[in-house]
């Protein structure tokens, strides 16, 4: 099926723009062509204008020269009438034809040329996203499951909000960010929204069917010299021959200055510290764009905008069970009722690793025995990777009145504190309180909620397992 991507009206402009001119949008730069013809445009930079009039006149140039083997005729009168800039009465008068005549044949030159374009579009089109989902790597996910929101929500921040150059989607381990990213980016390339895309990431944790955490070791953290590599290489930048970092960086920044790109950095706090990366990001931004996942809330970062990843409702929290239930062969799953999952979500909320993790598990023990082992102080070895995974080098590295406060939101149920109820609770000061708090909701541990007038407190469900877990040791 051939797909219209520009109409006659668009080319009859950008034929209108050879020799350049003014205007905001020029009618062929959304095409994927321009970019595979690229390397070609150093030619027509020696004309009167550069930028888009030479990327308008690549693309014209090209099809062209694929119109002659149709109509030489049609290629030629076109070229007369806008490369040459001669009007229409000459045109005429050379050829001894009408003036409606040489009108007439320039509408079906037009519409010869109209068709070669969308056609070369959907080759090139077609070619350049195999090229950029052949950059993400395989999605971990089967279907998304209550996410409709937040996803749309990500897709408008980066498409339609243009002053936005870095978002960072927040939200402790095991809530899908890296799932959500992934499917965020194969719609950004199904519409084209960027000229390149790129991923990188230092990933060590992932989930088996069985319902076990398996994590890659011997991974380095992701260093600064390996985040440009890993990005040159992508880029596909190795045939300038760099033959040094520094060179490497500045043809990096300079690619990402020329174009529209889209950047991910999955698991930015595995990057070796992560904080001197944003000064260079900012560097690297506009046109392009960078989206970061992290565990660490960067809503003190100037030029980061914030979006955090949610749990999943107790609703698609039951969606997930079932939906795993019947994937991985749990037997009783798809058919329970929503008392018996709701035993589950009590104890370990809506974070979807943890869901998985205890679906996994139901194909070899009971679901008392599974969520027992969750909620107490017993040896069950996937809830302490679990743990171990989510939060157990932050609460080692956390100040003593920092894990006072949490043990105190601990006793907050659902409804959570509010500030006043929090220090009492604690028997801290308030200004102790005030900046232990700040610090545990930048870490994504305290999940702030209440209104404008009267703010509150709590844990998510999994963390408040984990810390009655270290309560009950």
């Amino acid at each position: 099926m051939n797909l219209e991507f520009v109409k006659t009206t668009q080319i009859q402009e950008a034929l209108r723009l050879w020799h350049g001119g003014e205007i905001e949008v020029w009618p062929l730069a959304h095409l994927r062509l321009g970019l595979r013809l690229r390397p070609q445009q150093e030619e027509h930079r020696t004309l009167a204008e550069s930028g888009p009039a030479a990327h308008n006149r690549t693309i014209l140039d090209y099809t062209l020269k694929i119109l002659r083997g149709t109509s030489a005729e049609a290629e030629e009168l076109l070229r007369s009438r806008y490369e040459h800039r001669i009007d229409v009465m000459s045109l005429a008068n050379s050829l001894n034809l009408s003036e409606d005549s040489i009108y007439y044949r320039q509408r079906q030159a037009i519409n010869l040329l109209t068709d070669i374009i969308n056609q070369q579009e959907q080759v090139a089109s077609a070619s350049w996203q195999d090229r950029m989902l052949n950059r993400l790597e395989l999605p971990s996910y089967n279907q998304l499951i209550g996410v409709e929101e937040i996803l749309a929500r990500f897709i408008e921040m980066l498409t339609n909000q243009q002053e936005l150059f870095i978002i960072s989607l927040e939200g402790l381990g095991g809530l899908g960010k890296t799932a959500l990213t992934d499917q965020t980016m194969r719609q950004i390339i199904h519409k084209r929204s960027f000229d390149e895309i790129a991923w990188v990431t230092a990933k060590q944790t992932h989930l088996s069917l069985l319902g076990r955490l398996k994590v890659e070791s011997g991974k380095p953290a992701l260093t600064f010299p390996m985040l440009i590599e890993k990005l040159a290489n992508q880029f596909e930048l190795d045939e300038y021959n760099p033959t040094t970092q520094l060179q490497r960086h500045r043809l990096v920044q300079q690619f990402l200055r020329e174009r529209s790109c889209l950047v991910v950095i999955d698991n930015l706090e595995t990057v070796t510290d992560y904080r001197t990366l944003l000064p260079e990001l900012r560097k690297w931004q506009n046109p392009s764009k960078f989206i970061l996942t992290s565990r660490y809330r960067l809503m003190d970062e100037q030029g980061v905008s914030s979006l955090t990843m949610p749990e999943l409702s107790r609703a698609a929290a039951f969606q997930l069970i079932r939906t795993e239930g019947k994937r991985t062969g749990a037997v009783g799953l798809e058919a329970a009722q929503d008392n018996e999952l709701d035993a589950i979500y009590q104890v370990v909320g809506g974070n979807p690793m943890a869901l998985k993790l205890v679906v996994g598990q139901l194909r070899f023990h009971s679901l008392s025995r599974v969520l027992s082992r969750f909620s107490q102080n017993q040896s069950l070895q996937q809830s302490n990777d679990l743990f171990d995974y989510i939060y157990q080098e932050i609460w080692d590295n956390l100040p003593h009145d920092s894990k006072i406060t949490l043990l105190a939101l601990s006793q907050a149920g659902e409804s959570g504190f509010t500030f006043e109820h929090l220090v009492e609770v604690a028997n801290l000061s308030e200004n102790t309180i005030e900046q232990h708090l700040e610090q545990l909701i930048l870490l994504s541990l305290v999940d702030p909620g209440g209104t404008l007038l009267e703010k509150r407190y709590r844990l998510h469900r999994l963390t408040d397992s984990f810390i009655h877990q270290l309560i009950e040791k």
